[in-house]
């Protein structure tokens, strides 16, 4: 049967192959294609005889010889065609090797790249998909086929504003049909990605054309297969275009979009009250809005979860009715006695109002059909606040679960995050967890179940007591055998973090050395890497890497890891040639390409090199402007060298406002604003840096203490210099320059306070 989607398959089944010559003008080769791909087609015709008695073919000589330009062309179009032959006969590499030959030949030749890309997609040979796409919008920069799949592409590796940029492109091209189904397709998708990064108003365009079409497919020409599957993909139903709309305020478009949703098969009439109840309460209609969300509730559906409770406190709240919500919620919970969502929102109604006991008997009641984790959650949010340390352990671990599936227990640990970081910030009531755990284990039977010691050990290290992380994850790892690749994980990271790293080491030697851990051994083997680096054994940190690589020899992360390793040690020279091998071996490990450049800019910038570690972090700025982390190394980078201030304030504000809590980009920021004169605008940057988790930092202590005695605060200035120098002696190697540089501070402000001296260069 004829192929009517490809025409030159299509012709070559229909005719014969010396046909086939003539139609395409290559009349003179008479040998199939594919026979001998190692010769080219015009090398072969002159080979061949049409009839076994026949004298050999002479060839012709033309009048005017072929261009060396239009030899290569002939030659890429019957390399083109053998590609067309061996698709047809579903040889798809084969057809792949014959195109790249063909635009080998003639890379001006946009139809081999279009044919070319889709394969070579399917073929997951995906880097050479984007490179030869993007030759082939060069040649035709409207092709909307090529920019939709590269989109796609983008989108499928989490870029999403690039394949918002390709999708825009494709919708813009002049060669797209503004009333055709592939637009149509073209802004669905568009819509979705726009709607992922909050531009919503834009997502709203984009799904008003779609909402047009789904109305009128006849004048989109939309076939009823593109048209259900518009309906049917759940990204794109009438009801998430309502939600759209509504973010868009775009009421009238979003109570037509879910009024489609309920005339749909999947929609339903309490859905719909729901998101009216959504629409009047954004144009604060409260009266109509509550009325609607009743007939939500009448109709007992859960498929919204907690969404309508919190909308009818809000509702209640904008109307000053809030002390009927209490009583509004337990009245729905009698009619809907089986909804656990419902129930488990009124028990924390019941907490926040300081009704614990009436909590506590939701909660109970709950876990007499289920043993669902977020009973034990909510029981655990009373116990806390009841102060019962017995209960809330008990509960603590029950929540977490005592099953074998260590996935499940983490997914646990999620639904408890707040709660365990309420208990975190009480180090009184983590002494007490600590002290029943320890009653546990001390008593005649000396039990304490895994799932209680895991958890007090975790409780114990965000308290950094190490005395009782290493006591708890060590009987959990006796009760447990079996989790001992996540418990010596996670205690020879513990020492890590707090700079114990001779103990980090013992820990990860024991775990390289167990034969039951062999699977996990080269992870186990970089992790005693880094504990013997921090230790300041560089020899042994780099035979750990050594061993990994012999197990796993061309794994990127073990090959960065060496040049780290001389990088931490300081041995600068090494460095920069590892990590520029690794660069050129390794292009497609963008992260750790990354992460080498901006360690060849610091060590430059460490060096005295200042100019060339900023070539470096330019270069990549270049390339990717949205980079947080570049724009806030090179904006720190000028601010400390006092140039360029305005512009590195809007580079480091862009990675900010990426990472509101990021401690570096946080001293970043006051150190610019230090640097520009606004010493007071900077100090709340600063003060916010050091009381991050990760401000615990020789510079950014010492960055304070400057700020604090430009603003005249001298006491805290001394204070903050002081912290610079302990913190300093703490590294792993003690940086004698801050120690150095920040004593010598104090020592200038107590002969006349306020006369600090200007910073030294290469102050940090």
């Amino acid at each position: 049967m004829t192929d009517l989607r490809h025409p030159l398959r299509a012709v070559c089944c229909s005719v014969s192959l010396a046909g086939l010559l003539a139609v395409t003008g290559l009349a003179s080769f008479a040998q199939p294609l594919a026979a001998a791909p190692d010769k080219s087609p015009a090398e072969r015709a002159a080979d061949s005889r049409l009839q076994d008695l026949d004298d050999p073919v002479e060839r012709l000589k033309p009048v005017k010889p072929r261009t060396p330009t239009e030899q290569s062309r002939l030659e890429a179009a019957a390399w083109y065609m053998t590609g067309q032959l061996r698709e047809g006969r579903n040889d798809f590499t084969g057809a792949v090797e014959a195109y790249k030959k063909a635009v080998e030949l003639d890379p001006e030749a946009v139809q081999v790249y279009r044919a070319l890309v889709p394969l070579a997609f399917s073929l997951n040979q995906t880097k050479d998909a984007v490179q030869y796409a993007l030759k082939a919008l060069e040649l035709d920069p409207d092709d909307s086929g090529l920019l939709r799949r590269l989109g796609v592409q983008a989108a499928s590796e989490r870029n999403l504003p690039g394949a918002i940029q390709f999708f825009e492109k494709a919708i813009a091209s002049p060669k797209i049909e503004k009333k055709s189904a592939m637009y149509v397709l073209l802004n669905r998708d568009l819509g979705i990605l726009q709607a992922a990064v909050g531009q919503m108003e834009k997502s709203a365009d984009a799904f008003e054309i779609v909402f047009e079409a789904l109305s009128k497919p006849k004048e989109y020409n939309l076939d009823d297969r593109t048209r259900g599957a518009l309906i049917q993909d759940p990204a794109t139903t009438f009801e998430r275009m309502g939600q759209v709309f509504l973010a868009a305020k775009r009421t009238d478009k979003a109570i037509a979009a879910f009024e489609r949703a309920a005339k749909s098969r999947k929609g339903k009439p309490g859905t719909l009250s729901f998101n009216l109840a959504r629409v009047y309460e954004q144009t604060q209609q409260y009266d109509k809005a509550l009325a609607e969300l009743q007939k939500y509730f009448d109709a007992q559906l859960i498929s919204k979860e907690k969404a309508p409770y919190e909308l009818l406190a809000k509702l209640l709240k904008e109307t000053n009715q809030s002390d009927q919500l209490l009583p509004r919620l337990e009245e729905l919970a009698k009619k809907d006695s089986k909804n656990l969502l419902l129930q488990y929102y009124l028990a924390e109604q019941y907490v926040a109002a300081n009704r614990l006991d009436d909590a506590e008997a939701i909660y109970k009641k709950a876990l007499e059909d289920s043993k669902e984790p977020e009973a034990y959650a909510g029981l655990v949010s009373v116990y806390r606040r009841k102060g019962s340390a017995e209960d809330l352990l008990h509960n603590l671990a029950k929540a977490i679960g005592t099953g074998r599936d260590p996935d499940a227990q983490q997914r646990n640990l999620e639904v408890l995050e707040v709660e365990l970081k309420a208990i975190s910030q009480d180090e009184k009531l983590i002494d007490t967890l600590i002290a029943t755990g320890r009653k546990h284990l001390e008593g005649e039977d000396g039990k304490l179940d895994f799932a209680s010691a895991y958890i007090l050990a975790r409780l114990a290290a965000t308290a950094k007591k190490s005395d009782a992380v290493v006591q708890f994850y060590r009987h959990a790892l006796k009760v447990r055998s079996d989790r001992k690749e996540t418990i010596l994980g996670e205690l020879g990271q513990y020492h890590l973090i707090t700079n114990e790293y001779a103990e980090a080491v013992k820990v990860f030697e024991e775990a390289v050395k167990d034969e039951s851990l062999d699977k996990s051994k080269p992870n186990f083997l970089y992790r005693l890497s880094q504990a013997h680096a921090f230790n300041n054994n560089k020899d042994a940190a780099l035979e750990a890497i050594k061993e990994a690589r012999t197990i796993i020899p061309d794994h990127p992360l073990l090959h960065f890891q060496e040049a780290w390793i001389y990088y931490h040690a300081k041995e600068f020279d090494t460095a920069v040639k590892l990590f520029e091998q690794f660069i050129e071996k390794f292009p497609e490990s963008k992260e750790y390409v990354r992460r080498s450049q901006f360690s060849l800019s610091n060590i430059y910038v460490q060096q005295g090199d200042q100019r060339k570690g900023e070539e470096i972090l330019e270069k990549i700025l270049e390339q990717d402007p949205d980079d947080v982390s570049v724009n806030n190394d090179l904006g720190y980078l000028y601010a400390d060298q006092g140039k360029n201030l305005e512009k590195a304030e809007k580079m480091i504000r862009k990675a900010l406002d990426a990472e509101p809590d990021n401690a570096a980009y946080l001293d970043s920021m006051g150190w610019v604003l230090y640097k520009l004169g606004k010493a007071e605008e900077g100090l709340p940057y600063l003060e916010k840096a050091v009381k991050a988790p990760s401000g615990s930092d020789s510079t950014l202590w010492d960055h304070l203490g400057d700020c604090y005695e430009k603003v005249g605060q001298h006491e805290k200035a001394r204070d903050a210099w002081q912290k610079a120098a302990d913190h300093a002696k703490k590294e792993s190697p003690p940086d004698q320059k801050v120690i150095d540089r920040a004593l010598e501070k104090i020592k200038n402000q107590k002969e006349g306070p306020g006369k600090l001296k200007t910073e030294p260069k290469g102050s940090p």
